[in-house]
């Protein structure tokens, strides 16, 4: 027998061998073939061959033993799961034998996933269905398993895109009891006003929205003065009763916002409150949160004040009648006082959006694209509807309420949420400048990530087009180069509209942030401090992951019916504009239904001589030259509906002609 000592120098000598062994951490990446990799925390990448990858799922991290084969190259024995982040997914029940598995729907992963015989039940092969992980491959040989959460359907039921998008992006789609009952208990109690609350009730408000808009959370009235307006924002408020952190606020907050998917909206609070009891709903006393903005006759806002007080709707107005009235005179169902008003909302619309293009910036004028869905919730026709004046008087009120929002948050930090746009993505800045160097040498672009030098950019870009042959294709490609914009609870500037802080509160009951906000003016209101919480960085981070997620599930669902719908329209001869350039192909955007569809213009293995710039977005193939805007003529030619990708191919505007010709 070993004593003491020995045993001692054999444990010592074991944590010497186990020391010098090149241990690290990491998080795995899946591939599309059968072996993967591991990005370690210090920046190497070490492969994982196709045994070790079995072990594992896509995004865990892991710990793992690394060496270096004669190649020089990394290689990685795993030694430790530390954590998996997939727990959820969706996929397809497929089968192989007499066993039944999941392919799931993740990105760069193609294994298929074991589903036990106690999980089949109901399950036909080729259903989609949500489930989660029930035994994770690291602990039983690369043997994972699945557990069946919810069968979705199959690709033909009625409805399949959204409900597949929403258990896919994980959006919630139940109430809690709890936020159930409070929505009820608020719903049917009467509503009484007891908190000092404005009386706004002899104002002539209106609300200006779609005709089939349930939940109407603004309204709007203004008032002549000696030199300009006094404009009355009224904004639905449903902080009267939920208060912060109560189940219906938790459960908002979860939400985000509603999230109008093709087929199935997810509201973000009850139905019965957002589309009722807070609705600014013609004739009925509402609660609502009141911006009073005086502007002058030139646009400019000289004061703004904010106050709690119950107001009631005279009218709801649509668009479509809106501008009838304000074009031809043509709306009859207008007593005098409303007609004066809306002939007021116009100029001052007018003033405001002359102020902005002289001070700040006007978004570019694009149509919308109503997709009108059948029975079967499949896209039946696409509607193409040009912004009218009428959109025009709504944005200028709500953009005006809106930036007031952000200069009093700006004053008072810690209170609201601001939504931001800081310009160029810091690693484009450089292109942008040479580019504008080399096409406009006249202008000098200045500091870009400051918002003045920014806003004499793109104003002149903007506001002189023809001005100078460069400034159309300078304007698109510095477009492209921007960052998206982002929710942040310090006061940035928001670029792209050109103001120096922006904080949205028009609409809390459907976006959460403006909820947010209209808790944080009562505060000020009422002279009470913010809100106490814990990290308000990541509190924001979180909901803007959330809004991303809603947005990317309703993209998806958009893509997968608009690939349904030009299946059924394959030969069809389309006008549409390049919205996007690779070293491959380009994008075209169809200017009748808004769609999108790929040209392959360099097909993979081909002899074809093709030079693509990457800072022009440009493409040569065999001496044609692509570039971002250009108009062109196109033929769907193949949908892939599975994969939800539509090939177009290019034709002559005499091909296309002949085209449309025969098929009409």
């Amino acid at each position: 027998m070993l004593n003491n000592d020995a045993l001692q120098q054999l444990a010592s000598l074991k944590s010497s061998l186990v020391a010098q062994k090149d241990i690290a951490q990491g998080t795995i990446r899946t591939t599309t073939k059968r072996f993967g990799f591991i990005l370690l925390d210090d920046g190497r990448e070490a492969f994982l061959d196709p045994e070790q990858i079995l072990r594992v799922l896509p995004e865990d991290r892991a710990e793992a033993e690394i060496t270096t084969n004669a190649k020089g190259q990394y290689e990685a024995k795993l030694t430790k799961l530390l954590h998996s982040n997939l727990q959820e997914f969706v996929g397809r029940y497929v089968s192989k034998g007499t066993n039944f598995f999941v392919e799931p729907d993740l990105v760069h992963f193609n294994r298929w996933l074991f589903v036990p015989p106690q999980d089949r039940k109901g399950l036909t092969e080729g259903d989609l269905v949500h489930c989660q992980v029930a035994r994770h491959p690291f602990h039983c040989d690369g043997k994972a398993q699945v557990h069946i959460l919810k069968r979705l359907g199959n690709v033909d039921e009625p409805g399949i895109e959204s409900r597949y998008a929403i258990a896919r992006f994980q959006l919630p789609c139940e109430w809690p009891p709890a936020a159930q009952n409070q929505a009820s208990s608020i719903h049917w109690s009467p509503l009484v006003f007891e908190n000092n609350e404005e009386d706004l009730t002899q104002l002539p408000f209106v609300t200006i929205d779609s005709e089939s808009t349930r939940d109407m959370d603004d309204a709007v009235c203004i008032q002549a003065t000696e030199h300009g307006w006094e404009l009355f924002s009224a904004i639905a408020d449903p902080t009267k009763h939920i208060d912060f952190d109560s189940p219906l606020e938790q459960a908002a907050r979860e939400r985000a916002s509603t999230h109008y998917i093709l087929g199935n909206t997810l509201t973000m609070l009850p139905v019965d409150l957002s589309q009722d009891t807070y609705s600014l709903v013609a004739e009925q006393k509402r609660p609502a949160l009141v911006c009073r903005i005086h502007i002058r006759n030139d646009g400019h806002i000289e004061s703004f004040a904010f106050s709690e007080a119950v107001i009631r709707s005279r009218q709801k107005l649509s668009y479509q009648g809106v501008y009838d009235f304000l074009t031809t005179a043509a709306e009859t169902n207008l007593s005098d006082e409303l007609r004066t008003q809306l002939t007021m909302l116009r100029d001052f619309a007018l003033a405001r959006s002359q102020y902005r293009q002289q001070h700040n910036l006007l978004m570019e004028e694009k149509p919308d694209y109503q997709f009108i869905l059948n029975e079967q919730k499949k896209i039946e026709r696409v509607e193409k509807r040009d912004r009218t004046i009428a959109h025009r008087i709504v944005e200028e009120a709500m953009l005006a309420t809106n930036l007031c929002a952000g200069e009093l948050f700006s004053q008072h930090p810690g209170y609201g949420i601001f939504s931001g746009h800081i310009g160029f993505r810091p690693e484009r800045v450089n292109d942008a400048v040479a580019l504008i160097q080399e096409d406009r040498p006249d202008l000098s672009p200045g500091d870009l990530s400051q918002l003045k030098d920014f806003l004499n950019l793109f104003r002149e870009l903007r506001q002189n087009p023809g001005q100078h042959p460069a400034n159309a294709a300078l304007h698109s490609l510095l477009q492209r180069q921007l960052q998206a914009g982002a929710l942040s609870q310090e006061p940035v500037p928001h670029f792209g509209l050109g103001f120096n802080a922006y904080a949205m509160v028009t609409s809390p009951i459907r976006r959460y942030n403006d909820f947010f906000n209209h808790l944080g003016i009562k505060r000020l209101l009422r002279g009470e401090p913010p809100l106490a919480l814990d990290n308000l960085v990541e509190f924001v981070e979180r909901l803007q992951h959330k809004l991303n997620l809603g947005r990317q599930a309703c993209r998806f669902t958009e893509t997968w019916l608009a690939c349904q719908y030009m299946n059924q329209h394959i030969g069809s001869v389309h006008t549409g504009n390049i919205a996007l350039v690779n070293s491959t192909g380009i994008g075209v955007r169809l200017d009748d239904w808004g769609m999108e569809g790929f040209i392959p213009l360099v097909p993979r293995d081909s002899d074809i001589k093709a030079q693509f710039d990457s800072r022009r977005l440009s493409l040569n193939v065999n001496g044609n030259t692509y570039k971002l805007d250009e108009v062109v003529q196109v033929v769907i030619d193949e949908v892939d509906v599975s994969k939800r990708r539509v090939a177009l191919s290019l034709v002559d505007e005499a091909t296309a002609a002949r085209l449309r010709a025969w098929l009409e």
